[in-house]
């Protein structure tokens, strides 16, 4: 049996981050780094990112610092095979999807291990879950590099204000040498990568944190650069190396594979599988239902997705957004006749086990319970 006080994935395919290029104008991505030019806005950008430490937030107060992962758990958490990165020919760095509150009641302070795909949205749902481990993967390998730039420049930095600077153009000197400290043990081939993503998605990021520090409903804070507290917890993951960085395909043999043992191996329960929209650019393979039934959850284990579909209820502009438990869900990946998310939806929907609308707008559920 998993307990909450042990210790306790990310593809994407190009648009799988929330970010649709045919139906979005928040859903820029970043050019490729031999071809970014950053000569376009040489004027030094002001800080945009208010403190909000006076403010309120969505999350409970900020929890005990965890130790390190020891040695051994270490070599748990880090072993294991990947499918391998791509280099795809378009790159997103930042999401469109801003109302992941819709999600919290269904995930806060669930603990366990957290496992998403798409960029920084990721950091907002962790938090909110207070996950003890992250698994971050995608199969564009410009998306995993953004995450480990993420986890140098988040853990130099005390304030999600520090952070959103560490992008601006006054900084970015400053930052490169930062991160070519961090990277010198790589091989020269990975470390030039990662910096030229840096300075390739330096300007686009700047940009998008400067939203996402000021997302909030209300006068509650609902993101993790909003959130004083929620920043905090992913900082103290990253310090903790209780998270994991990955090349990673959800259809793939290997990766999730790997997520599924690790967690296991550690004691941890998979709380939180978030895959954006990434299901509307797979089938419900095999592999991908192994993938699935490999990850050992508790009654209380939820699955996230959005929805683009003029049909569904949108909590913003864009997205509908689902959850579903996620025993659920691998009990409908057992039957042959669904094999698409679609499918799944239709079948369910006959059941009368779906709700389209809630008491939140945008918010549907799959055989939940009704929020309390």
């Amino acid at each position: 049996m998993f307990q909450r006080g042990a210790i306790f994935l990310l593809l994407a395919f190009a648009a799988t981050t929330g970010c649709d290029p045919n139906t979005a104008s928040d859903s820029s991505a970043s050019p490729s780094p031999l071809t970014k030019d950053e000569t376009k806005h040489p004027s030094p950008e002001p800080s945009s990112i208010p403190d909000k430490s006076d403010s309120k937030t969505a999350g409970s107060p900020e929890t005990t610092a965890r130790a390190p992962l020891s040695n051994a758990e270490q070599s748990l958490f880090f072993a294991g095979a990947q499918d391998g990165g791509d280099p795809l020919p378009d790159h997103y760095v930042k999401s469109n999807e801003i109302r992941h509150d819709t999600w919290f009641p269904s995930i806060k302070d669930l603990g366990g291990a957290f496992i998403g795909v798409g960029p920084d949205q990721c950091y907002t749902m962790a938090a909110a879950q207070d996950a003890d481990l992250v698994f971050l993967l995608d199969i564009d390998r410009m998306v995993v590099e953004v995450h480990f730039n993420y986890e140098v420049l988040i853990k130099a930095s005390a304030t999600p204000q520090a952070l959103h600077q560490r992008f601006n153009t006054t900084q970015k000197d400053s930052s490169i040498a930062m991160l070519e400290e961090a990277y010198a043990k790589l091989d020269p081939k990975s470390r030039r990568h990662r910096i030229q993503t840096y300075v390739a998605s330096r300007e686009t990021i700047y940009r998008h944190l400067k939203h996402v520090g000021n997302r909030h409903r209300g006068d509650v804070m609902t993101s993790w650069l909003s959130n004083p507290d929620y920043y905090a917890r992913i900082r103290r993951l990253y310090q903790e190396n209780r998270v994991r960085i990955m090349d990673g395909d959800l259809t793939g043999p290997e990766t999730m594979k790997t997520i599924g043992t690790a967690a296991t191996a550690l004691g941890v329960p998979v709380n939180v599988l978030y895959l954006s929209n990434a299901e509307e650019y797979y089938k419900y393979s095999r592999q991908y239902a192994r993938n699935i039934q490999g990850l050992a959850g508790i009654p209380t284990s939820v699955v996230l997705r959005t929805i683009y579909n003029k049909a569904w209820e949108h909590a913003d502009s864009l997205w509908n957004y689902q959850v579903q438990p996620l025993a659920d869900y691998q009990l409908h990946l057992q039957d042959p006749a669904i094999r698409a998310r679609n499918a799944m939806l239709r079948i369910v929907d006959k059941q009368k086990r779906l709700e389209r609308t809630t008491e939140t707008k945008g918010l549907s559920r799959i055989n939940m319970p009704p929020v309390e």
